[in-house]
């Protein structure tokens, strides 16, 4: 795991799925890397670009995976370990039933900035929000 995606998880409070947790077994079947996390407001899958220009890929597997759970997840597009974009599922699934993240040869969808800010978080603080967490 990158050094960004882990002061991130840190700061936001999210886990990586442990031994003993409920699905543990199902997500070690499925997500074979370290970039898929638990939080108190669902599955979070989490990449980074280091990129001048940002680009990401997220792929087909996962997100089907997640929508035949009917699991809450979000994806969450870091450019530093503080600031990025979030999307939650029901956005996710919107972009790529509108053909906005393209389903390359590799089964990963596509995402290319720029990105509409009103994904955007500056803050750990700002994606909790976003997310949810101080919502009463």
């Amino acid at each position: 795991m990158g050094k960004e995606i882990e002061e991130f998880t840190n700061k936001i409070g999210a886990t990586s799925p442990q031994k003993g947790e409920e699905n543990y077994k199902l997500f070690q079947s499925v997500f074979r890397r370290s970039n898929y996390f638990i939080h108190s407001k669902g599955f979070l899958i989490i990449k980074i670009s280091r990129s001048e220009k940002p680009f990401w890929g997220v792929g087909k597997t996962y997100i089907d995976f997640l929508n035949e759970l009917e699991a809450n997840y979000f994806l969450v597009l870091l450019e530093s370990e503080r600031s990025g974009y979030v999307f939650s599922k029901n956005e996710i699934n919107d972009k790529i039933k509108r053909k906005e993240w393209k389903l390359a040869g590799d089964d990963n969808f596509k995402i290319n900035s720029p990105l509409h800010n009103r994904f955007l978080f500056r803050t750990t603080d700002q994606f909790l929000s976003k997310i949810g967490v101080n919502e009463v």
